[in-house]
């Protein structure tokens, strides 16, 4: 028996991409957060015996407006070992890059990390 929480689409803006004109103005990328918490930790009908799902949120904001990277991968992982903690027993991330350089010819670009 898990609790699985989904937060997915998570709207964001940064400089992520290998060509440096993908460095120069923000683009448009959408996190999702599959996080699969461990058996005990919800315990009682209360916040604090899970996570909050706004702070995570923000800090997803966060973590992609102010880093810059060459790849998602990369971006995928590093949001992945910002949001680990004790409550959680697995954390899947998927970076969605939906305007990309290939955009004419695909509908989304995007990287899943999970641990």
């Amino acid at each position: 028996m898990s609790f699985d929480i989904k937060i997915e689409g998570i709207t964001t803006h940064g400089k992520h991409g290998v060509y440096d004109s993908e460095k120069l103005k923000e683009q448009l990328f959408l996190i999702d957060l599959q996080i699969i918490l461990k058996n005990e930790t919800v315990k009682e009908d209360s916040i604090s015996s899970t996570i909050d799902y706004a702070k995570y949120v923000e800090e997803v904001e966060y973590l992609v407006s102010s880093s810059s990277f060459n790849l998602i991968e990369t971006l995928a992982e590093f949001i992945h070992s910002k949001l680990k903690s004790s409550k959680i027993k697995k954390l899947i991330v998927t970076v969605h890059k939906p305007n990309t350089p290939l955009s004419k010819k695909t509908q989304d670009i995007s990287v899943t990390y999970s641990g």
